[in-house]
């Protein structure tokens, strides 16, 4: 009997080494975003006035993430509405005319935050 107690001492000890053992692991990403967009704010010194000028302006979409602007959407990024003219993107006026549907091109539902105004560069000449 005793010898039979050594034989299944080494079938333990083998079982025990095949066992999956909990360990640390290390993940490093990069993530590349791409350029981060210039938004400005508008200004109808530089933008004209927008009651004429808001028909030579486009509807574009524009993806904050981390305190940048960039022109692709990516998971946690907030989708934001902004204008483009030219070479110049800018968010819309503050006016309250505006602010109540002035521009049946713009999608309010993402319309900029008081981050957004309070993050963007003061608008500036080409």
């Amino acid at each position: 009997m005793r010898c039979k107690s050594l034989l299944v001492l080494p079938l333990l000890v083998g079982a025990l080494t095949v066992v999956p053992r909990h360990g640390s692991a290390q993940i490093s990403a990069t993530i590349h975003l791409g350029t981060p967009l210039v938004v400005t704010n508008y200004s109808s010194d530089v933008h004209g006035d927008w009651h004429a000028a808001y028909r030579t302006w486009t509807p574009t979409t524009v993806y904050f993430y981390s305190g940048h602007y960039y022109a692709h959407s990516f998971k946690g990024a907030r989708a934001v509405q902004i204008y483009r003219h030219g070479n110049q993107r800018f968010l819309p006026p503050q006016d309250v005319a505006w602010a109540n549907h002035g521009d049946k091109r713009f999608n309010y539902s993402r319309k900029p935050t008081d981050e957004d105004y309070g993050h963007a560069e003061p608008a500036h000449r080409p």
